[in-house]
């Protein structure tokens, strides 16, 4: 995946738009949108508050996590930190949920799925 494709992600991630990231950062939106269309290289000075602003770290932006971590996993996991904030009951839940086997965690999920 490509830096401009990653900012995108963790800028939506976020749920920033364009003129966010400009007025917590300065940088035009414009200017934004082209790093995210890789229209232009962004300076790694930009690309360190960028990853300030979207609370990574700088190696999820640049790609040197390393092939085992997957940025859009990351991703995930940060969302579910971010529910775990706002809903911590939830992690009762996976604490309940990280007792069972497979076979129960199946049943679980799909109890759990909307619309069953």
């Amino acid at each position: 995946m490509d830096v401009g494709r990653r900012l995108r992600l963790l800028r939506q991630h976020r749920k920033l738009s364009l003129y966010d990231v400009e007025r917590m950062t300065g940088y035009h939106y414009s200017t934004v949108g082209k790093y995210e269309r890789g229209l232009r290289k962004p300076s790694v000075e930009v690309l360190r508050e960028l990853a300030r602003v979207y609370e990574v770290p700088l190696s999820d932006i640049i790609g040197e996590a390393g092939p085992e971590v997957d940025p859009e996993r990351r991703m995930r996991e940060a969302a579910w930190l971010d529910l775990l904030r706002v809903r911590p009951e939830l992690g009762e839940l996976v604490d309940a949920a990280a007792e069972l086997d497979p076979e129960r965690i199946r049943h679980l999920v799909a109890f759990l799925r909307p619309g069953r």
